[in-house]
């Protein structure tokens, strides 16, 4: 049976993520295999053939700059393919835009709460930490009923050590989250609890907007989530391309 493929392409804020998404013949998902993640220039304007494969379409969102337009116009050059920006609609697949104007609402929150709510099949809380941290809430009937957006792990450690005369925090930490005993475990664990309580503090909030037979499911996704300590993770379910899985539903 002849299979086709579709490339799907995430823009965030300082990364882009890619996959491939296979159909078969008659236009049914087979399944997404996800090609890794790149900095938005190296991409399309070297893009690995070999790992890309013989797409016949390029279906991509953009949260940063408005350059990437052009950086995704040059790779479907190279690929001699078609391209497709999606961008955030009032309505669509039976979720509703809380946003008075739709289209300022991240494309990137959008698909990750479009996709979760598809998956769930019921009212949901989405985080997504990347290098902003987002949260969303979607009741049973669709309706989007707003969000949080706050700094990423790394935003943290640069409003802290930029504006202050505190060490440089970022690289490796481990899984638990302790009180620190020097200024850099400090610093990385105090932004790692700022990221635990957001979490904590959604999961409070939507279950007070929702009855007790309505339990919303919680969603976790975006790069950021190593952050988070391992009895926070498992409080969720752990979708790291759950905005990549949004977009499948714009190709189906």
């Amino acid at each position: 049976m002849t299979t086709r493929i579709k490339l799907l392409i995430e823009i965030g804020n300082s990364k882009l993520k890619a996959a491939q998404l296979h159909l078969d013949a008659k236009g049914g998902v087979t399944g997404m295999h996800y090609i890794g993640s790149y900095s938005v220039t190296s991409f399309c304007y070297r893009p690995n053939r070999d790992k890309i494969g013989n797409v016949d379409q390029i279906i991509y969102s953009n949260v940063g700059d408005r350059k990437n337009y052009q950086h995704v116009k040059a790779l479907s050059r190279k690929l001699k393919v078609r391209y497709q920006q999606i961008t955030s609609p009032a309505q669509a697949f039976g979720v509703t835009n809380s946003y008075d104007a739709p289209t300022k609402l991240g494309i990137d929150r959008w698909l990750a709460f479009l996709a979760a709510y598809k998956d769930a099949n019921g009212p949901v809380v989405v985080i997504d930490i990347g290098t902003a941290m987002t949260v969303d809430v979607v009741d049973g009937s669709g309706m989007h009923l707003g969000g949080w957006i706050s700094p990423g792990f790394r935003l943290m450690n640069l409003a802290l050590t930029e504006h202050t005369a505190l060490v440089r925090a970022g690289g490796h930490h481990g899984d638990e989250l302790t009180l620190g005993t020097n200024t850099k475990a400090c610093v990385q664990n105090g932004s790692r609890a700022a990221l635990a309580g957001t979490v904590l503090y959604a999961i409070q909030k939507a279950k007070s907007m929702f009855s007790d037979n309505e339990e919303p499911a919680l969603y976790l996704t975006g790069g950021g989530i190593n952050h988070l300590p391992p009895e926070i993770v498992e409080l969720g379910i752990n979708r790291p391309h759950l905005v990549l899985e949004g977009l499948i539903l714009y190709v189906k």
